[in-house]
């Protein structure tokens, strides 16, 4: 069916702008990514009603029966385990991390058996009390939806980066409903790209994300946030000290992090029950803490409106001790549900751990200097932030999403020093967040991700290279000689009868016999070859080129036919392969100003 002129002459305008095809493609992106974010949520409560009785298990938590701490995630954990072994590939790289290595590998391109598998697998593993949290898989399906709706439309590399980074920032809107703090956590962390042209789209998809949210389930804010109040500015060297500490916080845990991994990988190999080990230990020790269940946004909010009220078996106990055995323990089972694949996304549980962490630490200062300093919630609420910047790597992100949350400007000096205190004791022991450990430890590298895409959208056709000279293998060396200063190319191939290349011939292979004309009628031209040629195909990218000349010392390389690698189509040298990057670099930057 053919589109009337009036309707197809501005779709095709908009087609040919990026800007406002992905502008228009983030409103989709927004939809669609909003709704999943939905979705899940609900998916989340539905499982948690079934072992119970309501939405979240944060609410009935002194209230379940001692069995249901064990039944359910060890029921939940062999259902995770079913789909994580027979549905996705045990070895993948899940959620967050997935996305950023389908980003740095594969063109941002998610296959939807992946994501649908890891989307239900979370699900019910956070329905069955996983210590975990919601918004990296929802981040994930984000990101998904988007990925799917850019390969349906057979976008190129780079439009599907900026499509990805609408759903991430669609998600991470819908799960905080906090436009602000999607759209710059997903610049920041995943994009790694602040131009006009990815920021115009990657804002409305936030913003459409977060009306559908509060559409639904009200304008209300993730945690509700208490006033914050500063007595004075003396309190900002203890929130300094509050940043190193949640920097240490976040250290250990991406140390940890691997190695509580590696041991379940030794000792418990089975992907089916590994799980199902991980939920019953969680269980095991939530019979002492029922706040390591599931997400534990109810003590988050208590604890950062001074609200919270600790027990024990039953008893009503002191909070700091209560912390402080809280703290260690939610760290515990965050990485033994992690690191047995009993569900992954650790945003949550960074929240939760700075939060706790500013709590303790809250309540000890201010019992010491209780006239220099404020209560335990103030602490907590900047200890969240601090934790986040630090375990996320993604500071900026981070201090606009709690000055979202909470509305009060006052919050920004305390807030700026403790997560730069945290960023940069975290930096001190390594870049890798809590996203990029388990790429590093496989050699993905993520930080040029954007540099990379740009380089593998450029083919090797549209670099400039030159003819070759060519002799035949049986040629006197007298006449390799003649064509090799005659054709001035620096270079000669010589080929069989078939016209296929057998070795290259440069200055440096030739040199040895260009003052010595007594072997000239003697040695033949495949004696002279180097048949250790480096080519590189003509459907290669840019980047492919880059790759080989980074990796070997010559100055040119043949391009050859890709259903024939011995037939050499021209050579390419490094001075053009250079000049193609430079000029790219420079377009880019003109299209972002211009955007």
């Amino acid at each position: 069916m053919r589109l009337p002129d009036w309707l197809r002459h501005p779709i095709f305008w908009v087609r040919q702008h990026d800007v406002f095809y992905l502008t228009a493609l983030s409103v989709v992106v927004g939809v669609l990514a909003g709704c999943g974010a939905l979705a899940f949520r609900f998916g989340i409560g539905w499982i948690s009603q079934q072992w119970v009785g309501a939405p979240g298990w944060g609410a009935v938590l002194y209230e379940i029966p001692w069995y249901i701490f064990l039944l359910a995630p060890l029921c939940g954990g062999l259902l995770v385990g079913c789909i994580n072994t027979w549905w996705l590939e045990p070895d993948a790289i899940k959620i967050v991390p997935g996305v950023m290595e389908a980003l740095a590998l594969h063109g941002g391109k998610i296959r939807l058996r992946k994501a649908a598998g890891e989307t239900v697998s979370n699900m019910v593993a956070l329905g069955s009390g996983a210590s975990m949290g919601r918004e990296a898989p929802t981040v994930a399906l984000g990101a998904a939806i988007a990925s799917l709706l850019g390969q349906a439309l057979r976008m190129n590399e780079q439009q599907m980066r900026v499509l990805i980074g609408c759903g991430v920032a669609a998600a991470i809107a819908a799960s905080f409903n906090a436009p602000i703090a999607g759209a710059l956590f997903a610049l920041e962390v995943i994009l790694t790209d602040y131009t006009i042209a990815t920021f115009s789209p990657i804002v409305l998809a936030a913003v459409i994300a977060t009306v559908i949210t509060r559409a639904t389930v009200g304008n209300f804010p993730a945690f509700v946030v208490p006033h914050f109040f500063m007595d004075s500015y003396l309190q900002i060297p203890s929130y300094l000290l509050l940043g190193v500490l949640c920097g240490l916080l976040a250290a250990l845990m991406i140390f940890l992090l691997p190695r509580v991994r590696g041991a379940f990988e030794r000792h418990v190999p089975n992907t089916l029950i590994r799980p199902a080990v991980a939920g019953v230990m969680l269980g095991l020790l939530a019979l002492l803490v029922p706040e390591l269940m599931s997400m534990g946004y109810g003590t988050v909010s208590a604890l950062l409106n001074r609200s919270f009220v600790p027990h024990l078996l039953g008893m009503s106990v002191p909070l700091i001790p209560f912390l402080l055995l809280l703290l260690p323990m939610k760290l515990t089972t965050s990485l033994i549900c992690a690191g047995g694949g009993f569900g992954t996304g650790l945003i949550g549980p960074s929240l939760f751990l700075g939060t706790t962490a500013g709590a303790l630490f809250g309540a000890v200062v201010h019992g010491l200097f209780p006239q220099l300093t404020g209560d335990y919630g103030s602490y907590a609420l900047i200890g969240a932030g601090a934790m986040m910047a630090a375990a996320l790597q993604a500071p900026v992100s981070t201090i606009l999403m709690l000055f979202e949350l909470s509305g009060e400007y006052r919050i920004m000096v305390p807030l700026m020093t403790a997560c730069v205190g945290a960023s940069l004791v975290k930096l001190a022991f390594g870049r890798d967040s809590i996203f990029t450990e388990i790429l590093s430890s496989r050699g993905i590298e993520t930080r040029w991700g954007m540099e990379r895409a740009w380089l593998r959208s450029v083919p090797v056709t549209s670099i400039p290279w030159r003819a070759v000279p060519k002799v035949p293998a049986d040629a006197r060396l007298s006449a390799l000689k003649r064509e090799y200063v005659a054709s001035g190319k620096g270079c000669v191939q010589v080929v069989d009868e078939k016209g296929l290349m057998i070795g290259i011939v440069t200055f440096h292979d030739l040199k040895e016999w260009l003052l010595d004309s007594a072997l000239d009628e003697v040695v033949v031209a495949s004696e002279v070859a180097n048949r250790n040629v480096k080519v590189v195909s003509e459907d290669a990218s840019l980047l492919d080129a880059i790759s080989v000349l980074d990796r070997e010392e010559f100055e040119q390389m043949p391009v050859v036919a890709a259903d024939e690698p011995r037939r050499v189509l021209g050579m390419l040298s490094r001075n053009a392969v250079f000049s193609t990057y430079h000029k790219l670099i420079v377009q880019h930057g003109e299209v972002a100003l211009k955007a």
